[in-house]
């Protein structure tokens, strides 16, 4: 058994897998025998059958069966062995039929490969933002700590420093047939809703609004804040939508005292306002340099991907489109899809030859150092940082049961390695700004 290779050009090739006879007679006459050791043939015994009826009857189909293993771990080791990093999968060349009992036989495939290039990233610099936090955006974040813990007080009316508890139900009309059973949203609003504050403002419990469904979708953001996706307003299966105000209220925020300090960060680690502030600001500065990490990763990235030429192997690429996909009828159909895909497919490229060529590897250590804090991140939203590193792997390990979510955590992991390798070898044009600057600059 071997595998050749026949470049069409450099980034396309014909494979082809030869093998002899012996190669495969030997499990195939063996699978035959155990076949004949358990068969039940009318006329026979049990086991008792010729060998040479159990063959016409099974021999093709076990012979075509232990061919097609060996070709496929054939094909796989060779590619795995000559580290080929393939673009789609390969296409077997059909064939009208495989007599497997010829001496020899081969089978073809076409294989697609990426080009052979390397990346300077030391020849690209960006921007790199260092982004701190300001007065306005520690008060924010110690308010919202203030609100997390705050204290409802019942309201009459919808004012403007009210919270507003909404259901929200479409309207079932009385001819309308079969069963309906539609869940009712639940929401709530304050007044940085304005579309659905404006609505309801001036209105008490128990009040109700009815909006149309043409009305829902014709204003994206009042779907939205209404808990309505863009697919849901456009497919809802009544002409009304009924708001019901549920519950009014207004926040006593939380005082900036050692109870609150010990619920945000556990007992007597944070003392004083001062030292809150200091905190905030901390992990604050830490959040936003994240974020500028990741935009000046993405900026030579950019630069990457407009000036390295990337030769795709096109013509491949298009039998690939028609092998893979039945839905796509012509080879013209298939070369628009390509061109369509063309940019994501050399950054996808790109991005595994930075990877590849940087020694780039992901283990469960790092998947599940990932997940945790992730864990940690969701605890932070809702003011718990005080769990300890055993109950955060225990969420950490019961999130990585979901194969989705290693795949995603996996590519985060991937993802995160990459930045700090372009962070450590691309050129950085440093520059210290505030978070307004830095969300105009990511605007712009």
């Amino acid at each position: 058994m071997k595998v050749t290779s026949k470049n069409h050009d450099e980034v396309s090739a014909l494979l082809t897998v030869t093998l002899d006879k012996s190669d495969y007679k030997e499990r195939v006459d063996k699978t035959l025998h155990n076949y004949a050791k358990n068969a039940n043939i009318p006329g026979f015994r049990k086991g008792k059958a010729p060998l040479s009826m159990i063959k016409r009857q099974y021999e093709a189909g076990v012979a075509m069966e232990e061919i097609n293993k060996q070709v496929s771990t054939a094909l796989n080791n060779y590619i795995t062995e000559n580290k080929l990093r393939l673009v789609g999968q390969p296409i077997p060349v059909p064939v009208e039929e495989l007599d497997y009992n010829a001496n020899q036989l081969s089978v073809d495939f076409e294989v697609g490969y990426e080009p052979d290039f390397t990346i300077d990233l030391a020849s690209y610099t960006a921007p790199h933002f260092k982004v701190e936090a300001g007065d306005k955006e520690i008060n924010q974040s110690i308010e919202n700590m203030q609100k997390r813990f705050a204290e409802r007080i019942p309201a009459e009316e919808i004012t403007d420093d009210a919270y507003v508890a909404l259901e929200v139900k479409q309207v079932v009309e009385e001819d309308a047939e079969g069963e309906h059973n539609h869940a009712p949203k639940n929401v709530t609003i304050n007044k940085d809703n304005k579309e659905v504050f404006d609505l309801v403002k001036g209105k008490k419990n128990g009040d109700t609004v009815k909006l149309t469904k043409q009305q829902l979708q014709d204003d994206a953001e009042l779907a939205k804040q209404l808990g309505f996706s863009a697919n849901e307003a456009e497919h809802l299966h009544h002409d009304e939508v009924e708001v019901t105000v549920k519950d009014v209220y207004t926040l006593k925020l939380a005082e900036l005292d050692q109870d609150m300090f010990d619920k945000v960060y556990g007992e007597g680690k944070i003392k004083s306002e001062e030292e809150l502030r200091a905190k905030v600001k901390e992990e604050l500065d830490e959040y936003f340099q994240q974020n500028a990490d990741v935009h000046f990763v993405n900026k030579v990235l950019e630069q990457i991907v407009e000036k390295q030429e990337v030769a795709l192997p096109a013509d491949f690429l298009v039998k690939w489109l028609l092998f893979s996909n039945q839905n796509i009828q012509s080879e013209e159909q298939a070369r628009q899809i390509l061109e369509n895909e063309q940019s994501q497919l050399k950054y996808q490229i790109i991005e595994g030859r930075l990877m590849s060529d940087n020694g780039i590897e992901i283990d469960y250590a790092d998947v599940l150092a990932q997940a945790e804090q992730l864990v940690r991140n969701q605890l932070a939203i809702y003011g718990i940082h005080h769990l300890s590193d055993e109950e955060i792997q225990k969420y950490a390990v019961e999130m990585l049961k979901d194969q989705e979510q290693v795949r995603q955590i996996s590519s985060e992991v991937a993802t995160a390695k990459l930045k700090d390798i372009i962070l450590e070898k691309a050129g950085r044009e440093e520059k210290t700004i505030t978070h307004d600057e830095f969300l105009e600059e990511i605007k712009n």
